[in-house]
């Protein structure tokens, strides 16, 4: 602000300096009118006060003609200087916020990548547990618990690696949480097959489908299916760009499930998290569809 009073004063200064002589002019006596008067011509005193009165006038407007320039001048210097400091302090608060967004993006990987080594290691944790057990019916809850915590740990993998941390891609991701489940689908002999849409949505509703399609799945196999059969587990995903939302559609051809009345709680609880009605069949064997708004 020092520098902008120097300027304002620097510009005055010069604009007198140009000024003062325009008007040291005006007040000198008109040597060269007299210079050309013969000596026989005298003036009326009437005339040289009427001359005087002009000449005044003049001059009172010329000051006048300067003042009004120095002000427009002063005033555009003003606000000239002013948009150059705005500018600057603008761009030194966007400077800032830069900065700080890029401090939360590093604090937020962070998060998720401490958050992912953490389900990883309670994964191992229950997976050593869930060697040692020998009972069928503890190995089935511990293998659904462990579904469950890596899939969340999917997730904040997922946004760890990504740069968008406001969006997950939902084909990559929910090919991991499939990827989850290779060692039961080797060891029932179980065929799974995801069809599936890119499109990115929000990280929560990314986990709560993600929790959906493992408590699906690990329903199926734990209850859908006789011991004899081929078992099979379809999902599609489709994206609708022009209506803005997914079709989801589970489906598996348990014999055991058909044509009975199965309302899975815990399904139906993430499906309010989701703000869908899922609609349920079970007349070859079970299915869950609904659609979803997406905003993109």
């Amino acid at each position: 602000m020092n520098r902008f009073f120097k300027v304002i004063l620097f510009t005055t200064y010069l604009f007198l300096l140009i000024s003062n002589p325009v008007v040291a002019a005006s007040n000198t006596p008109n040597f060269l009118s007299y210079h050309i008067q013969t000596p026989t011509e005298s003036d009326d005193f009437f005339s040289q006060k009427k001359s005087k009165t002009i000449s005044k006038q003049t001059i009172n407007e010329i000051k006048k003609s300067q003042i009004l320039i120095l002000i427009v001048v002063v005033f555009f210097v003003s606000g000239f200087l002013f948009l150059i400091y705005h500018i600057k302090k603008t761009k030194i608060i966007n400077n800032q916020l830069a900065s700080y967004a890029k401090e939360n993006e590093f604090l937020i990987s962070e998060t998720n990548h401490r958050v992912n080594n953490n389900l990883q290691l309670i994964s191992i944790l229950i997976s050593e547990s869930l060697r040692k057990k020998q009972n069928d019916a503890n190995k089935i809850e511990f293998e659904k618990l462990l579904s469950k915590v890596e899939t969340i740990a999917s997730l904040h993998r997922h946004l760890y690696l990504t740069k968008n941390k406001d969006k997950v891609e939902l084909k990559e991701y929910l090919l991991e949480v499939k990827n989850n489940f290779n060692s039961i689908v080797t060891e029932k002999d179980l065929t799974i097959t995801f069809t599936l849409d890119s499109v990115n949505i929000n990280p929560d509703d990314a986990m709560y489908l993600g929790l959906m399609i493992t408590e699906l799945i690990i329903n199926s196999v734990k209850y859908a299916f006789t011991s004899s059969q081929k078992k099979k587990i379809n999902l599609q995903v489709q994206w609708d760009k022009i209506k803005q939302e997914i079709t989801f559609n589970y489906q598996d051809n348990g014999e055991s499930s058909k044509g009975k009345e199965i309302r899975p709680i815990l399904v139906l609880q993430l499906g309010q998290q989701l703000a869908v009605n899922p609609i349920l069949n079970s007349n070859r064997g079970f299915c869950l569809t609904f659609t979803k708004k997406i905003e993109i």
